[in-house]
């Protein structure tokens, strides 16, 4: 019997290096479930786009690490384009290295203390993954937004041994609205201090043009969540009050209104067609 042959993929930091040089982003979108993460693969298969599936620690605390973990891995290893595995917002040490352990390639870590991050980065080398590290805050609950020197950047990276760097451009973390306005001079400024893929999180907060902006000039990754889950909330919400019963049928809707939207943030970053 024949052997399966399955292609070789880049490794995901290779993909997010691809992004940043050829001015376009991947984008990263977070899921909580299988119907969420089917929506974000099945999204990035129809327009043939390498795409991050990322699960939060949050979403680790309702549905356990070690399952969505393993929901990531399955999918991953299924698809027909680069699926990088992300676990987004880790609020320690400790829970980064656990992702880690269960195969996640890409961590993001809270904090920017470069003795912290050092000894992560290392480990996630080792594996052949990258450390996200947040050289800024972006608002997001009681987080408070946090800037820094751009022209300090650079050294961060040199620092923490870090690969991609979250940087704060006006944008916010949970908003419904798309009414953030990005300061892209000091995008300018920070993509001048590093050639490592930058990283915008709270992106559902800012307008689309304003997006398709920032992916060509610098930010390579682009943190997805808040307008997907409404899609989602959305369909299954209209389902049920069809009078659908069966979990399958508004799930199946949710599902498919998600993956509609995430084709739509595909195509405006730039990453359709690069897979």
């Amino acid at each position: 019997m024949n052997a399966v042959w399955h292609p070789v993929r880049p490794s995901g930091l290779a993909v997010l290096q691809a992004a940043r040089e050829g001015g376009y982003a991947v984008a990263a979108f977070n899921a909580v479930n299988l119907e969420t993460a089917e929506a974000v693969v099945q999204a990035a298969e129809a327009q043939r786009a390498p795409v991050i599936l990322q699960f939060s620690q949050n979403a680790a605390r309702h549905a356990g690490l070690a399952q969505l973990a393993a929901l990531g891995l399955s999918l991953k290893a299924g698809a027909a384009v680069p699926v990088i595995l992300h676990f987004d917002h880790a609020e320690s040490a400790g829970v980064a290295l656990q992702a880690m352990r269960l195969g996640f390639e890409g961590v993001m870590l809270e904090g920017d203390d470069p003795a912290l991050l050092r000894p992560l980065a290392a480990m996630a080398h080792a594996g052949g993954g990258y450390l996200e590290a947040e050289y800024e805050v972006v608002v997001k609950g009681e987080r408070r937004g946090e800037r820094h020197d751009p022209a300090l950047l650079g050294h961060f990276a040199q620092e923490s041994h870090c690969d991609l760097l979250a940087v704060d451009l006006g944008s916010a973390h949970k908003q419904e609205d798309k009414s953030a306005q990005l300061d892209f001079g000091r995008l300018a400024a920070l993509a001048a201090a590093t050639s490592l893929p930058l990283v915008l999180h709270g992106a559902s907060s800012v307008p689309e043009g304003e997006l398709a902006r920032v992916a060509r000039e610098g930010v390579a990754k682009v943190n997805l969540a808040t307008d997907l889950t409404l899609a989602f909330t959305g369909a299954v919400r209209d389902s049920l009050h069809q009078g659908a019963k069966d979990p399958r049928s508004y799930l199946h809707a949710g599902r498919s209104a998600m993956q509609a939207r995430a084709e739509e943030y595909i195509k405006l970053l730039g990453g359709a067609g690069r897979a």
